[in-house]
C-alpha cells in the first residue's frame, strides 16, 4: 500500500496530503464517482446539486453569472 505524503500547510498549524501522491488520487478520484452517482440520481438531484454551486437558480433557469 502507498505511503501517504503528509505537508504542512502555509501557517505550519496541520497536515494535509499531497496531491502529487498516489493516495490523493485515489481518494479523490473515489469521491468524485460518489458525488457524480449521489448527482445524477434524477433530474431532481442534479438541478439541486447545480443550484447549490449557483449554476442553476430554484426555478431552472441559469443564473445572471452563465447567460
Amino acid at each position: 500500500m502507498a505511503k501517504k505524503v503528509l505537508t504542512s500547510t502555509r501557517n505550519g498549524s496541520a497536515p494535509k496530503l499531497d496531491p502529487r501522491s498516489p493516495s490523493f488520487t485515489r481518494e479523490f478520484k473515489r469521491a468524485a464517482k460518489a458525488f457524480t452517482k449521489k448527482a445524477t440520481q434524477s433530474p431532481e438531484h442534479a438541478l439541486a446539486v447545480l443550484v447549490e454551486a449557483g449554476i442553476y437558480t430554484p426555478t431552472g433557469r441559469l443564473t445572471k453569472n452563465y447567460r
